[in-house]
């Protein structure tokens, strides 16, 4: 075969997997975790791969990393024990007064239309602030159900994330294997630069997904902690969607800290100042304290870049496409370092 037909054959195998990953996006969801969690779990298997007793090693590889995966899943476990079954007493509450707060809220955007009613203002004015609460009766309805709609959604994925302990222990033990067989699929005089290149990139999906899960966790503790002292309702799930959100840069904890606000300005508007004065105070710790300790320089990402990614990932893929927005950006950094300025 010549060498341009091979080519041509080439472009159309790589235009055809593209197609075909254009189709099965439902199944990114179980490999995107399985990946997550072996960047996780990684540390662990790697330690118990390498404990010796004199001069052997004590267990083989694969050995290392499904004991790493059952001490990961006993953790979760008891995780789930100890905190997830009262969050689900405590959602199931929330999803049972969920009517009588979206009627709350109707009422205080009825108060705050009559009381700009009562003010003397331009007509276009006012006609802005119309809309503004209008919109804001019909997002609240609308979140209601969209928060139902996702408990069933997430209930309808269970049985997909089976799967991902099986990936994940595949990814683990055969990461080396995977990775050689990438490099063997490039030409001789890339695979050099293309080990680098897949290192570089593991590197850097590592240490995010590692500190974005610790400052998550941390931030979402905190989060939980606050609103219980406070006395703000439903302390457990503000603090797990304040470690969700966390996942979204720059805007995540804008989105996760909003709803805690609004709830508590609907029991007393002193309550939801004080509120906002805590989701300042912890945003601020982890802007100066815990993202540069625990982060560091893991993406070096311009905010400029991180904002546009956002945006990018959001029109692309919703709220997964902002979760990814970053991590991705920081990869095609790498790609961009290697390949488009190698000379």
């Amino acid at each position: 075969m010549s060498k341009p037909y091979f080519i041509w054959l080439k472009l159309v195998v790589v235009l055809a997997a593209f197609y075909l990953l254009s189709k099965v996006t439902p199944i990114y969801l179980p490999i995107i975790l399985a990946i997550v969690f072996a960047f996780i779990i990684n540390p662990l298997a790697s330690r118990l791969a390498r404990l010796r007793a004199g001069s052997r090693f004590l267990m083989p590889h694969g050995l290392a990393v499904a004991l790493a995966i059952a001490v990961a899943i006993g953790v979760l476990t008891a995780v789930i024990s100890f905190i997830f079954s009262p969050f689900v007493s405590e959602f199931n509450r929330l999803i049972v007064n969920l009517p009588a707060l979206i009627q709350k809220i109707q009422a205080l955007t009825g108060r705050l239309e009559e009381q700009a009613n009562s003010i003397s203002l331009p007509a276009n004015i006012r006609l802005i602030i119309d809309q503004i609460l209008s919109s804001a009766a019909s997002y609240a309805v609308t979140l209601g159900r969209r928060v139902l709609g996702a408990t069933v959604g997430f209930a309808s994925k269970v049985v997909e994330l089976v799967v991902v302990p099986v990936l994940t222990y595949y990814f683990l033990k055969d990461w080396r294997a995977l990775k050689s067989s990438a490099i063997e699929a490039l030409p001789p005089d890339w695979r050099d630069r293309g080990r680098v290149i897949i290192e570089e990139m593991g590197a850097t999906v590592s240490g995010y997904i590692r500190g974005q899960a610790v400052v998550s966790v941390l931030m979402g503790f905190l989060a939980f902690v606050g609103m219980y002292f406070l006395g703000v309702d439903y302390p457990l799930v503000f603090g797990l969607l304040a470690a969700l959100t966390e996942t979204i840069p720059i805007v995540g904890p804008i989105i996760g800290a909003a709803p805690a606000v609004f709830l508590a300005y609907l029991a007393t508007p002193e309550l939801a100042a004080k509120v906002i004065i805590f989701f300042l105070v912890i945003h601020q710790l982890e802007n100066h304290i815990i993202v540069p300790k625990i982060m560091g320089k893991s993406i070096d990402l311009h905010p400029v870049t991180v904002i546009i990614s956002l945006l990018i990932g959001g029109q692309l893929m919703g709220v997964v496409g902002m979760i990814l927005a970053v991590p991705a950006a920081a990869l095609l950094k790498v790609l961009y370092r290697h390949l488009w300025r190698y000379e």
